[in-house]
């Protein structure tokens, strides 16, 4: 019995095959992982904003909000300001109401070790 001779044209072949079968498919899904409940579908999970820093200019409050200076009315994305507060910003995305505040890391300043006593200048140790 004669043996089938493999080329790599046909194994190129099978692989675009291959990939053409795969292509077609909704989502590809582990296995191992348990099933969904029905009707459930992955939602786009927009990233959440970040706000940089409020600042203050003759009395009026901007911010950096998303990379972009933002004061009261203006409009970024999704997301529109309502107002600039002093630690943050109140804002409305999807016809709700949402305040994002600035994140105040605790500073710790270690004391210096205590200094030993000095000798007057020109004085050995």
């Amino acid at each position: 019995m004669k043996r089938p001779v493999v080329t790599a044209g046909t194994l190129g072949a099978a692989f675009a095959l291959g990939l053409a079968l795969t292509a077609g498919a909704d989502e590809l899904r582990d296995p191992t992982r348990p099933p969904l409940p029905q009707g459930h579908t992955a939602a786009f999970h927009e990233p959440l904003p970040v706000l940089s820093a409020v600042l203050t200019f003759g009395g009026e409050r901007t911010a950096i909000f998303n990379g972009q200076l933002v004061r009261r009315g203006s409009v970024v994305g999704a997301y529109t300001i309502d107002s600039v507060l002093e630690d943050g910003v109140k804002y409305r995305h999807a016809n709700q109401w949402h305040e994002l505040h600035l994140v105040h890391a605790s500073t710790s300043f270690k004391k210096p070790a205590a200094d030993a006593p000095r000798a007057p200048a020109g004085v050995p140790r």
